[in-house]
């Protein structure tokens, strides 16, 4: 079964064309030159209205039958989270490769079904998770891998908003995010530090939740874009706001994950520790310091990272070049059904412990763990 479209060009239709669609994927797309925005399948068109003129995109209420009928050779998904499993099962089996953004499901069982089935059907399966094209996550991987910080045994991940709750019903309600800050931000820390480490096999979470600020509408942001609801700062909340999780690695390394939407603190903060026995990375924003030991000396060094691109745009393009050149999986760096299914059985584990107050096991199909890499 080919992959390539024999025109060389791709077609490529949305499900979902929220702010990240309209804001990053449809204008990196257009400018690349082997593809053709065709469709857009959203349950609201008044909202999508001047997106549709603007790129010339039919318009399709019901996505299975922009599936049908267009036919697309490449589907990128930006619904809620709790559709993004079904909505990628049905392209790949209607023949398109698939970049569903994050996170890729909200259970084990669903992103194994996704994996499966794009295996199958030999088409690649592609997630979301922009910050493997940050420079500095990639010059981290390089120094991991490469020894430079001896064996680790420790992560601390922290990705926390003081007052950053989202404005939509399709993130503070359950049915469909799956919960809040975790699957939200948690996620993109979890796989970027996962990425770096070189996907080690997680055995057991602790895992607690809290909601402290689910009645405080003064704590929401204006996000995500654009915000058309009357109900947007008003609809109820039935997710936490602040999810923790401590994990275990079959190899004896540890991770700390902390994700809040709204909290008391001094100032907002996404970083992340990775501590070895010969140095230690620590990265925040767009920079990251080696930390190691010179003649007894302790050292903290800053890597020059350069002019960092677009990381959504990297992305959009990896996509694209794999599909052209018939690849099988997603390129390096870019996140393979099987890696985000790693992420997606951590996060569940993390809410599974909350909800039974105790540690939970997390069980990766070993043939899942087998083609962990691209």
């Amino acid at each position: 079964m080919s992959s390539v479209p024999q025109t060389g060009v791709v077609k490529v239709g949305f499900v979902g064309c929220g702010g990240i669609v309209q804001g990053a994927h449809a204008p990196n797309l257009v400018q690349l030159p082997n593809v053709k925005l065709v469709a857009c399948a959203d349950v609201d068109r008044a909202r999508v209205s001047e997106f549709l003129e603007k790129y010339k995109l039919n318009f399709y209420s019901d996505y299975r039958e922009m599936l049908s009928k267009e036919n697309p050779d490449a589907v990128i998904i930006a619904t809620p989270n709790a559709l993004h499993a079904p909505v990628a099962i049905d392209a790949l089996e209607n023949g398109a490769h698939v970049l569903t953004e994050k996170p890729m499901a909200i259970s084990l069982e669903d992103a194994v079904k996704m994996v499966e089935t794009a295996r199958r059907r030999q088409r690649i399966l592609m997630v979301g998770h922009h910050m493997r094209f940050q420079r500095n996550i990639q010059v981290g991987r390089k120094f991991v891998t490469n020894g430079r910080l001896g064996r680790i045994y420790h992560i601390r991940a922290l990705h926390l908003r003081r007052r950053g709750i989202p404005s939509t019903v399709t993130f503070l309600q359950r049915k469909y995010s799956g919960g809040g800050p975790m699957w939200d931000i948690g996620v993109h820390t979890i796989d970027a530090t996962m990425f770096m480490v070189n996907f080690p096999r997680p055995v057991s979470v602790i895992g607690k939740v809290y909601s402290a600020f689910s009645d405080k509408t003064y704590m929401r942001m204006d996000y995500p874009v654009p915000i058309t609801s009357q109900f947007a700062y008003t609809a109820p909340m039935d997710v936490e706001d602040f999810a923790m999780g401590l994990v275990r690695f079959e190899d004896g390394l540890t991770m700390y994950i902390e994700a809040t939407w709204a909290t008391y603190i001094n100032e907002d903060r996404h970083e992340v520790a990775i501590i070895g026995t010969e140095g230690g990375l620590h990265y925040s924003g767009n920079s990251i310091s080696y930390i190691h030991s010179v003649d007894e000396e302790y050292v903290t060094s800053t890597p020059m990272i350069g002019q960092q691109q677009s990381a959504y745009a990297l992305e959009d393009k990896a996509f694209i070049d794999a599909i052209v050149k018939g690849g099988a999986k997603a390129p390096y760096p870019a996140c393979t059904g099987e890696q985000g299914l790693l992420t997606t059985a951590i996060i569940e584990a993390i809410y599974k412990s909350a909800e039974a107050g105790r540690e939970v096991s997390v069980n990766i199909p070993q043939w899942v763990y087998e083609s962990m890499g691209w």
